[in-house]
């Protein structure tokens, strides 16, 4: 079986697709469409996403740091209440194509809620006795 594989591998028809597919072209091609989705991606990003650690809240405006900028957002318009808000909270706020405020998340590991965590109540995420997963009696 080893030597039909080798054989295989080694054949003149399997050198001829491999120069067919994988010619100057296509390779350079395939770079530049991954190169093309990561520089949307990071424009999409830096244009709709502030993530970081708040430096300073005032009134209605946070002050969000990251490696990269520091950034204020005003969040006056959002339905939230910025009382939840702290300085040294990592946030990710995410807006729209008009700028408005979609959400504000906390990304604290210790707010995070634990409510669903399996780990914590011992069940393995399985409903306990007298609940139910879908239907109300």
């Amino acid at each position: 079986m080893k030597e039909k594989i080798n054989a295989f591998l080694k054949s003149e028809k399997l050198k001829k697709v491999f120069k067919k597919i994988f010619n100057k072209k296509t390779v350079i091609g395939a770079i530049l469409i991954l190169v093309l989705a990561a520089a949307l991606r990071i424009g999409f990003s830096l244009m709709f996403e502030v993530e970081g650690t708040v430096n300073k809240v005032e009134g209605s405006k946070i002050t969000v740091a990251n490696f990269l900028s520091t950034k204020t957002v005003d969040i006056a318009n959002f339905q939230t209440s910025l009382g939840t808000v702290q300085v040294g909270d990592r946030i990710k706020i995410m807006k729209n194509l008009s700028g408005d405020i979609i959400s504000v998340r906390d990304r604290n590991i210790s707010n995070a809620d634990r409510k669903g965590s399996f780990r914590e109540n011992g069940r393995h995420g399985f409903k306990g006795k007298g609940e139910r997963n879908s239907r109300k009696d």
